[in-house]
C-alpha cells in the first residue's frame, strides 16, 4: 500500500496481471494465486489505478475498476497508513488473515500497519470498487507528531506499533468532506497536487482530533484476545447454516458475551451477526457459480430458512437475485 515514489504511476484501461505487478514494483510481490491463472497477461480489471506522490511519504492514491477475473491477488506491504473513502461498490481482502470488507460507500476507513505485512484482495468478476485516498509513511507521521506537537498525533504514532488496525470512522463529516476533495479536485499539475496535499494534511489533523476526543478511537486487541476471536470465527465458518448461539460461543472460548462481541467488533470492524450474513452470502456466491445445486438449496445449505428471504439478502448484497448469478454462470 504505501512505498515513498518519486513519480506518478498510473494504469488505465485494460489491467492486466503484469501491469499490476509492475505498477506496485517487485518489493510488492502481487500475483494471482490460482493454478487457474497461467499467463501473468491474463486481464485483471478494467478502468484505472493511480498513486501520485504529493510529497516524500505522502501520496495520493485511488482506484475505479471493473474487475474481470475472480482470481485472489497476494501482496507484500511496507508499514504505513491509509485513509480512504469508497465512492462506489465493495472491496473485500485478508489484511496477515483478517478479513476487512469496505462496503459502506461514503464513510470514511483508517487503515494502519505498523510492520510490514501480507495483504490480499478477493474480488468477483463484474464486481466493481472506486475509492479515494491517500497513504502516509510512518515517518511523516512521527515528524508531525514531533514538529507539529498537535495532541492527538501521539495516539496515531502508537497505532503504528499494534501491527495492524482497521476502522471504519462513522459520523465524522469533515473527514468524509476533506476526502470528497480530494476526489473532486478541480485543478490540475501543481497546483492540483497543492490542492490534494493541502486536503490529505486536513485530514490528518481531522483524524488527531478524533484520536484526541475519543478514549480508545483506534482500538487494539490482545494476543490472547485476537486467538480468542479468531477461535470464535473457525465456529462460526463450521456451523454456517446451524451456528452456536453467541453465549456459547462466547464460553467455548473462554469469554463473557460482551467482550466478545466488543473484540470481534475491533478485530473484523462488524457485529458478529453481520459477519454470519456476509459470510453466509458470499459461500452462496460461489456454490451458485458452481451450479452443482439449485437456488433452494443453496438456501436452505447455508442457514435460510426461506429462500424468499435468502434472494432478499442476496439481492441487498450483491445487487443481483441469485437467480440472476446462478444463470449468468452457465
Amino acid at each position: 500500500m504505501y512505498k515513498n515514489i518519486h513519480s506518478e504511476r498510473r494504469v488505465a484501461g485494460s489491467i492486466s496481471y503484469d501491469d499490476l505487478a509492475h505498477h506496485f514494483e517487485t518489493s510488492r510481490v502481487v500475483e494471482p494465486v490460482s493454478t487457474r491463472v497461467t499467463a501473468s497477461a491474463s486481464l485483471y480489471a478494467r478502468g484505472s489505478y493511480w498513486i501520485e506522490p504529493l510529497r516524500p511519504s505522502l501520496d495520493l492514491t485511488g482506484c475505479a475498476l471493473e474487475y474481470l477475473d475472480s482470481e485472489k491477488v497476494i501482496s507484500s506491504h511496507s508499514p504505513n497508513l491509509f485513509v480512504g473513502l469508497l465512492l462506489e461498490g465493495e472491496h473485500t481482502g485478508f489484511v496477515d488473515g483478517k478479513r476487512v470488507v469496505a462496503n459502506r460507500i461514503g464513510v470514511p476507513t483508517f487503515f494502519a500497519a505498523g510492520d510490514q505485512i501480507e495483504a490480499s484482495s478477493i474480488q468477483s468478476a463484474g464486481q466493481v470498487c472506486k475509492m479515494t485516498g491517500f497513504h502516509v509513511g510512518a515517518d511523516l507521521i512521527a515528524q508531525l507528531a514531533e514538529e507539529a506537537k498537535l495532541p492527538g498525533y501521539d495516539r496515531i504514532v502508537e497505532a503504528f506499533r499494534t501491527g495492524f488496525i482497521w476502522q471504519e470512522l462513522d459520523d465524522r463529516p469533515m473527514l468524509r468532506a476533506h476526502l470528497m476533495q480530494m476526489a473532486d479536485n478541480p485543478y490540475n499539475g501543481i497546483l492540483g497536487r497543492l490542492y490534494a496535499e493541502s486536503h490529505a494534511l486536513a485530514a490528518l489533523v481531522e483524524i488527531a482530533s478524533i484520536s484526541r476526543q475519543e478514549r480508545s478511537p483506534f482500538p487494539s486487541l490482545t494476543r490472547t484476545h485476537r486467538e480468542r476471536v479468531e477461535h470464535a470465527t473457525a465456529l462460526l465458518n463450521e456451523g454456517l447454516a446451524n451456528p452456536p448461539s453467541v453465549p456459547e460461543i462466547a464460553r467455548i472460548v473462554g469469554m463473557n458475551e460482551t467482550g466478545l462481541r466488543r473484540s470481534f467488533k475491533a478485530l473484523y470492524g462488524m457485529t458478529i451477526m453481520e459477519y454470519l450474513r456476509e459470510r453466509r452470502l458470499e459461500v452462496a456466491r460461489a456454490l451458485l457459480r458452481e451450479r452443482n445445486m439449485s437456488v433452494s438449496e443453496i438456501a436452505y445449505r447455508i442457514g435460510f430458512n426461506n429462500p424468499a428471504n435468502f434472494a432478499t439478502a442476496y439481492r441487498r448484497r450483491f445487487g443481483c437475485s441469485p437467480s440472476q448469478d446462478f444463470n449468468d454462470s452457465k
